[in-house]
């Protein structure tokens, strides 16, 4: 089996410039009130201990970052996300590539969408354009071994998902799955920072 890869794309760099900055900006105002108040406690190893966890678990997030990527080899097409593992695609099981024009929510720019599948329609592999630098997603169609199709008027979403059955990945077009996701992460949150005011000695509760 031939690994070497004809084609490779990676996701923009400015997404892991962008994904970095966030994590900063998101520390700096939290740990430095728990750092202000740790220093007048005597509590600083508490503080100094959650923001090395919170430190190493983002970096791990941004280092799977770096090792995104999709590519073409003589007999496959390959990819991976940040939380996915690698999906491996036999070019001899592709027989329909699409590449469709969609809109994200409200955003007035299209975004697109690259759907590879086998003969009975089942989706084996999708690439979001959003993430990747303009012409990545037709670099890798033009590698494959059928002729993509090309819709060029875009559509929204919930037409992309209507007009290619199976497309959707686990997490999309569920509306409530997005809000037992949010609460459950605001939940964590919320544990998280509560555990370590209480080990700090901080106020949790409202006194009546």
């Amino acid at each position: 089996m031939s690994t070497t890869a004809v084609v490779t794309v990676r996701p923009r760099r400015s997404l892991l410039r962008t994904g970095f900055v966030s994590v900063v900006l998101a520390m700096i105002p939290v740990f430095g009130v728990l750092y202000w108040f740790a220093l007048e406690h005597g509590s600083l190893g508490i503080v100094l201990v959650a923001h090395v966890i919170v430190s190493l678990a983002a970096s791990a997030i941004l280092m799977r970052q770096t090792r995104v990527h999709s590519a073409v080899t003589a007999t496959e097409l390959i990819g991976n996300g940040i939380f996915s593992p690698l999906v491996r695609v036999p070019l001899a099981s592709i027989a329909k590539v699409d590449l469709v024009e969609t809109y994200i929510g409200q955003a007035p720019d299209s975004v697109t969408q690259l759907l590879v599948r086998d003969a009975d329609g089942k989706r084996l592999f999708r690439m979001r354009g959003g993430f990747y630098p303009p012409g990545a997603l037709q670099e890798i169609a033009a590698a494959l071994p059928v002729k993509a199709e090309t819709t060029t008027e875009p559509i929204g979403m919930t037409e992309f998902f209507r007009s290619y059955p199976g497309s959707a990945y686990w997490f999309e077009n569920r509306p409530i799955l997005r809000v037992v996701v949010f609460v459950l992460a605001l939940a964590i949150a919320l544990a998280v920072a509560a555990w370590v005011m209480t080990m700090l000695g901080m106020p949790v509760g409202f006194e009546g």
